[in-house]
């Protein structure tokens, strides 16, 4: 069962959610999936992260007019078991097991539950009957395991579809971790990819980080020499989301969506201390 400490950070999530008014926040409502207690990184379940990515997910669903109605979410989730080296309270081994235990597969089922019915709920706003969503959630992602997780997914692609692919950090051409997606990995979501659907992709990056290519402009290049195909990309101060679509008219249409949005979020923080900038390539 759920703490009440995790239930009420859910529901302190919920409420700074003024965007998702209608219908209302999936952090509010929970529901149980009995399953086996595998750890997983739910660490930032509920975080500023992810009221960006599903409120502009949302965004989008909703500006294509049912022209999309299938969502289909590749969490990418990783095992979890912080080892707490060093830490002042280290020694305190049952709370560090009271901490294990908030990571729990519970955990993610309830999450991914909620945030399922919640784009479900959708289908009026959308103009649609029906919003089908499909959150590949059930196998854990490592190193050991991305052939086969990535094979189980190519073997039943999905089709007409926005398709998000959420790994930890985002994508990386070499040295990559179980927090990336390779490029060899993108390069094969790209070529399934049908000429109905969207691919996007979260991709973490520091704005003022001097060296490396997790900037915009870089991951452009890189996408484009990797797709032969220029990306969409929206960005904030640490969060970026890169998007790939086979179709022109859907690609001009998504451009539109992410400047409206883009607008959206400028003029509804009137101060401007509080408002994170959104920058917009491609």
């Amino acid at each position: 069962m759920q703490t009440n400490v995790r239930r009420k950070r859910l529901k302190w999530s919920g409420k700074r959610n003024k965007r998702f008014t209608n219908p209302q926040p999936f952090f509010i409502h929970h529901v149980y999936i009995p399953c086996e207690g595998v750890l997983v990184n739910a660490k930032f379940f509920g975080d500023p992260k992810d009221l960006f990515k599903y409120d502009l997910i949302t965004d989008i669903l909703k500006n294509f007019h049912g022209k999309i109605d299938r969502l289909v979410i590749v969490p990418m989730l990783t095992a979890y078991y912080p080892r707490f080296r060093g830490n002042p309270g280290c020694r305190n081994k049952n709370l560090v097991e009271c901490f294990r235990r908030f990571r729990t597969k519970e955990d993610v089922d309830n999450y991914y539950t909620t945030l399922k019915e919640y784009f479900k709920d959708l289908r009026e706003s959308i103009g649609t009957k029906k919003v089908r969503v499909r959150i590949e959630k059930d196998e854990t992602f490592s190193q050991a395991t991305r052939a086969a997780y990535f094979s189980g997914i190519l073997e039943h692609f999905p089709q007409a579809c926005l398709l998000f692919i959420d790994p930890d950090i985002g994508i990386k051409e070499t040295n990559y971790t179980a927090k990336h997606l390779s490029f060899t990995e993108l390069k094969g979501l790209w070529e399934q990819l049908d000429n109905e659907s969207v691919l996007m992709i979260y991709q973490h990056f520091q704005r003022n980080r001097v060296t490396g290519r997790t900037d915009p402009q870089s991951k452009t290049a890189d996408v484009t020499r990797l797709t032969g195909t220029v990306p969409l990309i929206i960005a904030d101060t640490s969060v970026m989301f890169i998007f790939l679509t086979k179709d022109p008219e859907i690609r001009s249409e998504l451009r539109e969506i992410l400047k409206n949005y883009q607008k959206q979020i400028h003029t509804s923080i009137k101060d401007p201390k509080k408002r994170r900038s959104l920058t917009i390539t491609g």
